[in-house]
């Protein structure tokens, strides 16, 4: 007659040790690779939108009185430029999507900041100033100048880049 002894694994007690032994060199992959990481992360985290920055002024002497926002996304930046001074309250005038994905800060006035309403030019009217960063972590400023006729925005370009077009 023949006996188990007990130090030998019943057929489940493998199935079970080995489902687990898959599970962890799982689990260890997601976690040393981060591409994979970024994109289990992302799976499972719902859609946000963070309000990184806000700025209120008044856009000419004249007005409107707006209320812009820097809003951060799982893959992108953008403006959201509110007018105050609308008859049914708060609305929208204005989205305004930034190219690159990662926000920045610049010096104005010696304060260190991520977005501005202030006279770049000069010429009366604030500009909507937002420093971002590419990929490659190369700062960019981006300003938005308003304009009366269209009650629009119009990015401006540095003058590096009207020189280089």
């Amino acid at each position: 007659m023949t006996s188990k002894t007990d130090s030998t694994f019943s057929k489940k007690e493998i199935i079970l040790m080995v489902s687990l032994a898959i599970v962890a060199m799982i689990v260890t992959t997601i976690a040393v690779i981060p591409n994979l990481r970024t994109s289990v992360k992302d799976l499972f985290s719902p859609e946000s939108r963070v309000v990184i920055a806000k700025v209120s002024g008044s856009l000419t002497p004249q007005g409107p009185k707006v209320t812009v926002l820097k809003i951060q996304s799982k893959s992108f930046l953008e403006l959201e430029v509110y007018n105050l001074e609308a008859a049914d309250g708060m609305t929208l005038m204005a989205k305004l999507p930034l190219a690159e994905s990662r926000d920045g800060y610049f010096s104005l006035k010696g304060n260190s900041t991520n977005l501005a309403l202030t006279d770049v030019d000069g010429d009366g009217t604030s500009e909507i100033v937002a420093p971002t960063f590419d990929d490659q972590m190369v700062p960019r400023l981006n300003i938005f100048k308003y304009n009366s006729t269209t009650h629009g925005f119009d990015k401006v370009s540095s003058p590096e880049e009207s020189v280089t077009k």
